[in-house]
């Protein structure tokens, strides 16, 4: 418990968590409101399930989230208090299960509220330009697990990259390098295999990886393939982590 009141104490004494955060909010709140509410088209408001698709589309900037989670474990190799940490403790695995705890909650609590502002602002957008949207069709279940899953499993990756590259830019410049130009690349290659990459999969759960080429994955299955590539990457970075020196 120690461990894990440490790491929740980093996470919300740095500046760069309200930032980015409160970046995100004032993003989603913007878009929804105005693009996906106020300048919504006559055919989007005959659509039963547009507020589905404003969550899942506000979904994508989930990808901060995980800046935050490379910033907190790369803060520390960063200005050399991973010493502190390590030696604060007397397991490292301890250490690195509590990070990974902290990050899981943070992520679940972006999601939760980027997915319940979208749709209310997006739906106070379309009334104040006078506007009435049709019955919407919303299936909660569904529409959480998938929110939920895609947006800590980003969360997951931007941890792991910070624990297996432990430089701050390079471990960002991954984060967003991998799902573009990389598998943009291997996608031409492996064709209809190319659904089986990680992020391609990873959005794949909430239907938004525009893959179409041949069946895509069901978010069910979609989300095991992200779950074997988060499971081998992390016993990967436990090893390493274990094993390598703190600087």
């Amino acid at each position: 418990m120690a461990t894990l009141r440490a790491e929740f104490r980093k996470l919300l004494t740095v500046r760069s968590t309200y930032i980015i955060t409160v970046l995100i909010v004032a993003f989603v709140f913007f878009i929804a409101f105005y693009v996906e509410g106020w300048r919504l088209g006559p055919a989007d408001l005959h659509n039963p399930g547009q507020l589905s698709s404003d969550v899942f589309g506000a979904l994508t900037l989930s990808v901060f989230g995980a800046v935050i989670a490379i910033l907190l474990m790369t803060h520390e190799y960063r200005y050399n208090t991973i010493i502190y940490t390590l030696t604060g403790s007397n397991s490292r695995s301890r250490v690195l299960i509590s990070k990974i705890i902290v990050i899981s909650v943070y992520a679940l609590f972006l999601t939760a509220v980027i997915g319940v502002l979208s749709p209310i602002a997006s739906y106070l957008g379309i009334h104040a330009h006078g506007h009435v949207l049709a019955a919407q069709t919303l299936h909660v279940g569904n529409l959480a697990w998938r929110s939920l899953f895609y947006g800590w499993s980003y969360g997951m990756i931007g941890l792991l990259l910070a624990a297996l590259i432990r430089v701050q830019v390079g471990a960002i410049v991954a984060l967003f390098v991998i799902p573009t130009a990389i598998e943009g690349l291997l996608s031409e290659l492996l064709k209809h295999s190319a659904v089986y990459l990680p992020f391609t999969a990873q959005s794949e759960v909430i239907g938004n990886s525009g893959f179409r080429v041949g069946a895509p994955l069901s978010p069910g299955r979609a989300a095991i393939v992200v779950l074997t590539y988060l499971v081998i990457g992390w016993i990967v970075a436990w090893v390493l982590f274990i094993r390598r020196d703190a600087n």
